[in-house]
């Protein structure tokens, strides 16, 4: 990562640490802090904010988060409940002064930086036990889309293009990656749809697809743009499966939304060395301006 990167990303923590201690009371310290977030993030997430679990879960001792809690009693921020049977054990349940406090903090927090995790989720799916590479793909996936090549530029709608952004990049941070030709076998409740299929070239493009395949153990299309024109709106931008090559296939996963989706190698477009060859210039080109912002 860049320095400039850096400092830009350290400066807008300190913005929003900054706002907090002006405009959350009780947040000068770490621990006003810390327990303000595992409040508000516990309460959001349907937690009962039990006191032993809020005791156990932070990194303070019991009397110093009970004083804590004592002084947002007193500001209004949260009102202590007894549960259960015999009324021993207790929760906090946040006013609405704390939750619009909350939610306050949130629209500085978005102001700041992209939410990414949920879009990413959404457009990126890899099926893959090895942690390091789901995170290259990850990675890759949110420097594409920062530099605008998924969505402004659709180079996904580019197979050839998009495999050798990949490969290019993969190589750059120590992965053997190779662009491999074929196509893409999609099929869901008997319909079936072929992404590079001998036979299935729209007026003006050719046979096949292309994708890659990264240290002999992950298959990564990021190509997948004509799928999302011609056989669902909503499919994922890029897909990531592990890499089990047979005599006619490349590896293989099944969607949370049911389809079952194969890269295969059977057939491949004759054409595709030269459309690799004619993008090789404008992949260096593009991996430079890679370069310049993530280094």
């Amino acid at each position: 990562m860049q320095p400039q990167r850096i400092t830009s990303l350290l400066q807008g923590v300190a913005d929003v640490r900054n706002w907090i201690v002006r405009h959350i009371p009780l947040t000068e310290s770490m621990v006003g802090y810390d327990l303000f977030l595992k409040l508000g993030n516990d309460f959001f997430a349907g937690q009962e904010l039990q006191l032993k679990s809020i005791y156990a879960e932070l990194p303070y001792t019991e009397k110093t988060i009970r004083a804590q809690i004592d002084k947002m009693k007193e500001a209004g921020l949260v009102v202590q409940q007894a549960t259960g049977m015999d009324g021993r054990t207790h929760k906090l349940v946040p006013t609405t002064k704390f939750i619009a406090l909350l939610q306050q903090y949130h629209r500085k927090f978005e102001s700041l930086f992209i939410l990414r995790k949920g879009l990413r989720d959404q457009q990126l799916l890899v099926d893959t036990t090895n942690p390091k590479l789901k995170q290259l793909a990850e990675t890759l996936y949110d420097h594409f889309y920062d530099l605008g090549w998924l969505y402004l530029y659709n180079y996904g709608g580019i197979c050839f293009l998009a495999a050798s952004l990949v490969q290019r990049v993969a190589r750059a941070y120590g992965h053997d990656a190779r662009v491999e030709s074929g196509y893409v076998d999609i099929q869901r409740e008997g319909v079936q749809f072929l992404l590079g299929g001998k036979g299935y070239a729209a007026p003006g493009q050719i046979e096949g697809h292309a994708m890659c395949v990264i240290d002999d153990s992950l298959v990564l299309d990021f190509g997948l743009g004509n799928v999302r024109k011609g056989f669902r709106r909503d499919f994922p931008w890029a897909l990531g499966c592990a890499y089990q090559s047979t005599e006619n296939a490349l590896g293989s996963m099944v969607l949370p939304t049911g389809e079952t989706v194969t890269w295969k190698n059977d057939w491949q477009t004759p054409d595709g060395e030269a459309e690799l060859q004619k993008y090789a210039p404008f992949v260096e080109q593009l991996f430079q301006h890679y370069v310049a912002h993530f280094g």
